[in-house]
């Protein structure tokens, strides 16, 4: 008679599948953690059953007891997939752990470094020529955003006055600053409704087309005249609030209204009161003309008093800004025509100190290292000081994003007296993420 053995091998196969699941929680329970090579040997069991179960339920034809051997490796498989489930979890967990104290940095502000050498030769009227080097400007950016609303910009600078002939025998003050000292440092909203704008702090004030430029970003070495007769060496800045109205757009137009109060502790127009209050409103007017041109129009004005010396200053501004930079080759064409006129007045009570000044500068980008440019200022009738006249051509190469060489010429002509020359080599380099911005 013959033994049909079938029933009792699949018996003998289900009791070794239960036996394996209990050695492998034997082994879990000596383990206090779940390293990878758990995980990875909790999948090799789990395809191993999925494939002998897979086996047995094909074969299965008969018997109630090979459905039970069935039904417990099924059970167990399911117990292994869980148990990988949960090892897994916990070893994503301790990852995350881990990596929170390696993002600390995230904390800090973005840091950029710019430095500005300049050597000098200079040839005064009547005078005995010479050179000289400065260390014109060392500049520390530090900026951050300190929750989704608010944005922070803080600027120390290292600076030296530098000369330019011809200009200190006029009579003119430098207005400027040497050492080490706070050049901005502002807090500024972003996203508030209907495109308002407001910042808080000491800041380069919105006036005429360079003065929020820092001294290393300019297009020249120096500032053009009138607004260093006006305003300083280093431009209007003074501590207060910035507001700017909701823009107006009309077609390919946009206008733009910016108010500011501030204190009057700018040498140049208030003799350093700080005590007092000014007023400044900028209206400026952009216009699209083309796909690789358009026109800035504008005009400041400010006022105010210093009480102290029985002083009222006035100053009003016009600007103009024409430029093309042709889609696909701004890095190799670019061309400006921009141009500027002052009229200032400080009132003392009589006689009133008065003066007007403008100029009119050029730039053209001959390709990605070479720009030269041509700038024409004038300073008239500025107190009993002579008309005076400066020509100042300029050629800049970009050795590369990071370093760039300048030579400028400037010839200063007052009226009835010769003219004075000065020649100035200029080096700036910078890093850091904001390196070489404008502003």
């Amino acid at each position: 008679m013959r033994t049909n053995r079938t029933p009792l091998c699949l018996i003998v196969l289900g009791i070794f599948l239960a036996a394996v699941p209990g050695g492998l929680r034997a082994q879990e329970a000596e383990q206090d953690s779940v390293p990878r090579v758990r995980v990875d040997s909790l999948e090799a069991k789990i395809r191993e059953l999925e494939a002998r179960l897979d086996s047995l339920l094909a074969a299965l034809a008969r018997g109630e007891d090979a459905e039970g051997a069935a039904q417990g490796a099924a059970e167990e498989l399911e117990a292994l997939r869980a148990a990988a489930r949960t090892a897994a979890g916990e070893q994503e967990q301790d990852t995350t752990e881990r990596s929170r104290t390696r993002n600390l940095s995230i904390l800090n502000p973005e840091i950029s470094v710019t430095g500005d050498i300049l050597g000098q030769y200079i040839a005064p009227a009547g005078e005995d020529d010479f050179l000289t080097a400065v260390p014109r400007e060392f500049e520390f950016a530090f900026e951050a955003a300190l929750d989704p609303y608010t944005r922070t910009k803080v600027f120390l600078s290292y600076e030296e006055e530098f000369a330019i002939a011809g200009l200190e025998e006029e009579g003119e003050e430098s207005h400027g600053h040497s050492g080490f000292g706070l050049e901005e440092g502002y807090l500024y909203w972003v996203g508030l409704p209907a495109q308002l704008g407001l910042k808080i702090g000491h800041f380069r004030q919105q006036i005429g087309l360079y003065n929020r430029w820092h001294n290393h970003a300019l297009l020249e070495v120096d500032r053009a005249l009138p607004t260093v007769a006006f305003l300083g060496h280093d431009g209007l800045i003074q501590t207060g609030a910035n507001f700017v109205l909701p823009p107006l757009r009309t077609g390919p137009g946009l206008q733009t209204l910016t108010l500011e109060v501030t204190n009057t502790a700018n040498d140049a127009m208030f003799e350093g009161s700080k005590t007092n209050l000014a007023a400044l409103g900028n209206f400026t007017s952009f216009w699209d003309l083309s796909a690789a041109s358009y026109l800035e129009l504008g005009a400041a004005a400010v006022y105010g008093e210093n009480r102290d010396e029985s002083l009222e200053s006035s100053l009003f501004n016009v600007f103009a800004l024409f430029r093309w930079r042709p889609p696909g080759q701004a890095l190799y064409r670019d061309f400006r025509l921009a141009g500027e006129y002052y009229w200032a007045r400080k009132n003392y009570g009589t006689p009133d100190l008065k003066g007007s000044g403008g100029y009119l500068q050029a730039n053209y980008r001959l390709g990605r290292r070479w720009v030269t440019g041509l700038r024409f200022d004038f300073l008239d009738d500025y107190g009993e000081e002579p008309d005076v006249q400066m020509l100042v051509p300029t050629i800049t190469w970009w050795q590369s994003e990071w370093v760039f060489v300048r030579m400028q010429y400037n010839y200063v002509k007052p009226d009835g007296m010769d003219g004075s020359h000065t020649i100035t080599a200029q080096v700036v380099w910078a890093v850091g993420p904001h390196k070489h911005e404008t502003y």
